[in-house]
């Protein structure tokens, strides 16, 4: 129950709070440090985006997060209609090969998203 609360009291914060400069979230270290994009940066503007109905602002703020509160919801969707055997997040999170695979596709998109290409730009966050 408490971390229920915890998520609600999350999302009340990112959908009330826009990203902007007075944010009380901090700024990505590794970003400004080194100015690199790590695989969370975007990360605030892409669930306020999300969760505020912009789908496409979302996906373009970080298409890897987009894609797992896409995955996410449906979950959602199914533990509320009782569809256990179709659910997709426990048999990924109970699998230590999914778990590296995982790992491998956040560090892969982390490497992708500091490739200097033109092919590649949609995967940095805008702004």
């Amino acid at each position: 129950m408490f971390y229920l609360l915890l998520v609600i009291l999350g999302l009340i914060y990112v959908i009330i709070n826009p990203f902007s400069e007075s944010s009380i979230l901090p700024k990505c270290i590794i970003h400004s440090t080194t100015g690199y994009y790590c695989p969370g940066c975007g990360l605030q503007r892409a669930l306020h985006a999300f969760f505020t109905g912009d789908f496409v602002l979302a996906f373009s703020m970080n298409p890897l997060v987009f894609l797992a509160l896409v995955i996410l919801c449906i979950d959602f969707l199914f533990l509320l209609l009782k569809w256990e055997r179709l659910r997709p997040v426990p048999p990924i999170v109970n699998s230590h090969a999914a778990l590296i695979t995982i790992v491998v596709i956040l560090l892969l998109f982390m490497v992708l998203r500091n490739v200097n290409s033109e092919y590649l730009e949609f995967l940095k966050p805008l702004g």
